[in-house]
């Protein structure tokens, strides 16, 4: 905490704006429904969870990756540049850095 004018202030981090997250989280949203959408008609359960949802591998690799990055919010495990919770946007093969540390799986 740091103390400034006599008050006490949790140090925070900064993210992007709550409009610019809505637009981000729209945009992913509607790349995951284009994405998901084509596979779903001859696809079991179990064949659409592997083709929407990384690898517990994979994941771990993507979060190493974030946590060496300066826009890397550790306390909260979110970025600081798209604002997404990480341990969430990981999982997904559609998903992508905003700086294009780690990509979209194909």
């Amino acid at each position: 905490m740091l103390l400034r004018g006599g008050f006490m202030e949790q140090n925070r981090e900064e993210f992007p704006s709550l409009p610019e997250q809505g637009k981000n989280l729209t945009k992913f949203i509607v790349e995951v429904v284009k994405d998901v959408v084509p596979k779903t008609k001859s696809n079991s359960s179990d064949e659409m969870k592997k083709l929407i949802f990384t690898s517990a591998e994979e994941q771990q690799q993507r979060l190493n990756i974030c946590n060496t990055c300066p826009y890397f919010a550790a306390q909260e495990k979110r970025c600081k540049k798209c604002g997404c919770w990480l341990t969430h946007k990981v999982k997904f093969k559609i998903s992508e850095c905003p700086i294009l540390k780690w990509g979209k799986i194909e």
